[in-house]
């Protein structure tokens, strides 16, 4: 089951007509599917390639290679991980989209190339309608972190500091459209609060740039959040998921001072729609039994991550909630791609 998946805190809207045809035929996706070419029983009988559409090494990569182990430890079949890095995650994402719906073929995507991306740019397919969900793999929320000189040790204390500075303070990411991006615009949304956007090529360069005092304010990955926490050089406020993370759990979550706020990223398994819902089924439960084990624990945790599993049918209704929200926020504090 999802753990806590991701409500964002916006005020309520319809998805517009578009929308809802392209979730129509998701759905469809994971419920019909064609007359399979070989028996769900039987797959796989070669190897797997699994496309994750960011740079070897980072998150991503690591996360994939774990649920890959796994899979290759239940049937036999090696899982190779195909990195295809470009536009944020979507040139992976389009790869992926158009190769042939019989499972052998999966993308490690997440909430940049699958529900941020294209209400921000032109990408090359569909996320409801090119994709068969499989199933949720981790989720992380973001850490609030500043630099050690603020007079603030919570969210109270923050949104007094930034709203008295009355827009001259910055906050830092990695570009327009990332988590920690839609994060902080959600953190004034709901605040009222100005802050000044900063872009930089890369969140560890944008926590650096807060170590160094270059800016005051990060809504960070958790990954290289924790590397400056723990060598001191910044100071945590909270996280931003509906409830506190399991990884810092001492650390208030924002939604204890604002009620509702909740933004987390993600990483699931998709497959090219049209993918037999059989075929599916089986790589979802197997992926599901496999990440249950203390060392995925483990190895996820070193990475800020926590094991998040799913239904195909829960990810289709988390991925239709989140680019509803997503695309009401964009509209909402006039976000636009750079």
């Amino acid at each position: 089951m999802i753990t806590n998946p991701p409500q964002l805190a916006l005020r309520p809207t319809s998805p517009s007509p578009i929308l809802r045809a392209g979730a129509g035929l998701l759905a469809a996706a994971v419920v019909a599917a064609p007359a399979l070419a070989q028996p769900a029983k039987d797959f796989p009988t070669k190897p797997i390639r699994m496309i994750v559409p960011f740079p070897p090494g980072g998150s991503s990569d690591i996360i994939a290679r774990v649920t890959g182990q796994k899979l290759t430890e239940a049937w036999g079949q090696p899982v190779t991980v195909d990195s295809r890095p470009g536009a944020g995650g979507s040139l992976g994402a389009e790869i992926a989209a158009r190769t042939p719906p019989d499972g052998y073929t999966l993308l490690v995507g997440n909430a940049a190339p699958i529900s941020s991306n294209p209400l921000l740019i032109k990408v090359q397919y569909d996320s409801l309608r090119d994709f068969a969900p499989i199933t949720l793999v981790a989720r992380a929320p973001q850490l609030v972190i500043v630099h050690p000189s603020l007079p603030v040790r919570n969210v109270k204390e923050l949104i007094s500091f930034v709203r008295a500075q009355k827009g001259k303070i910055d906050y830092g990411t990695s570009g327009v459209g990332t988590i920690a991006h839609l994060s902080t615009e959600m953190f004034k949304n709901m605040t009222g609060v100005e802050m000044t956007h900063i872009t930089y090529k890369g969140m560890a360069l944008v926590v650096n740039a807060l170590a160094a005092g270059e800016i005051p304010i990060v809504f960070s990955d958790m990954a290289p959040g924790m590397v400056q926490l723990k060598a001191g050089k910044v100071r945590a406020i909270a996280t931003t998921g509906l409830q506190r993370s399991s990884l810092l759990p001492d650390l208030p979550a924002v939604s204890e001072t604002l009620p509702g706020f909740n933004l987390v990223n993600w990483w699931g398994l998709f497959a090219p729609a049209k993918t037999p819902a059989p075929i599916v089924s089986r790589i979802s439960e197997t992926v599901v039994k496999g990440l249950q084990t203390p060392d995925v624990r483990e190895r996820f945790a070193g990475l800020g991550v926590e094991v998040a599993t799913s239904t195909p049918e829960e990810m289709l209704n988390m991925v239709k909630t989140e680019m509803s929200s997503f695309g009401a926020l964009i509209k909402a504090q006039k976000i636009r791609s750079e």
